[in-house]
């Protein structure tokens, strides 16, 4: 397939994205199985615009990259809260103390006093996923626990409008699965970390098409990015302190791997309290 062929079909796949964000005050088809095509990725591709509407109290995920309290999630689910808490327990959490945002991607830092078992991030030297690779988003879609199976289409940008511009790099995958799989939408999972087959984190899930079954993840660079503006946490994730995962991921195992991650509280339910009393969720 020569190149204007790739860019064309690519379009053609992710057109339907436009104003799809997976944000997380979103109210609450299933996919088919794809086979796996050929290993590559152009290195450009289409501008998918959203639009960042108004925010209000909703909820989303984050996932913890050091064992001292700072977590990663998605700019729209941080961006605008009056209060912040990742939930511990019903009406349980821990205050965020420091929200640290991405200016150009929707990336978010979280800080809190104490912290979780981390995830490991790939690093800029084992390059992006590559077309077919399989992918693992785990969080809270809809406020309750979930996960999605995907595979890489190919590299797209992210084009936000509203609440904030961004413009930045991203990568489109096709769904394969999702837990529960009558889940309605995904809404929640913004946040989430998406795991390659060995465990380390390679993105962060944004955005989503409702009829398509697609989802957009950050690019590993807009991640190192963010961290490279915080010192503290450059040492603590490149130290060697985060352990990958000890069993690949694969189609069968994510979902128990969800919920191991989930009940460490590794990936985590995060509240956003907006005009309202702070107070604990």
């Amino acid at each position: 397939m020569n190149r204007l062929t790739y860019m064309v079909a690519l379009l053609a796949v992710l057109f339907g994205v436009v104003n799809a964000l997976v944000a997380v005050d979103d109210g609450p088809r299933r996919p088919p199985t794809l086979t796996p095509p050929p290993r590559q990725v152009a290195p450009s591709g289409p501008t998918i615009e959203v639009d960042v509407g108004g925010k209000s109290s909703s909820t989303g995920t984050a996932f913890a990259i050091t064992g001292d309290g700072w977590w990663l999630t998605a700019r729209h689910v941080a961006d605008g809260c009056d209060a912040l808490w990742i939930q511990t327990a019903p009406r349980k959490g821990l205050r965020t103390t420091e929200v640290h945002l991405h200016p150009n991607a929707d990336l978010a830092l979280l800080r809190t006093r104490s912290g979780r078992p981390p995830l490991r991030l790939a690093s800029l030297a084992q390059g992006a996923p590559l077309r077919g690779e399989n992918g693992f988003s785990l969080g809270y879609p809809q406020g309750q626990p979930g996960e999605v199976h995907a595979r890489v289409i190919g590299q797209a940008r992210l084009r936000s409008v509203g609440r904030y511009r961004i413009d930045e790099p991203i990568l489109a995958w096709a769904e394969v699965s999702r837990q529960p799989d009558n889940l309605p939408a995904l809404g929640g999972l913004s946040g989430g970390p998406m795991l390659g087959d060995n465990g380390r984190v390679v993105g962060v899930l944004v955005a989503s098409s409702k009829r398509r079954g697609r989802v957009m993840t950050t690019s590993q660079s807009s991640i190192h990015q963010l961290l490279a503006q915080i010192p503290s946490t450059q040492v603590l994730v490149d130290n060697g302190a985060t352990q990958a995962l000890a069993q690949p991921v694969d189609g069968h195992s994510y979902t128990n791997l969800g919920a191991s991650l989930r009940r460490e509280l590794t990936v985590a339910k995060v509240i956003c309290q907006v005009g309202q009393t702070r107070r604990r969720p």
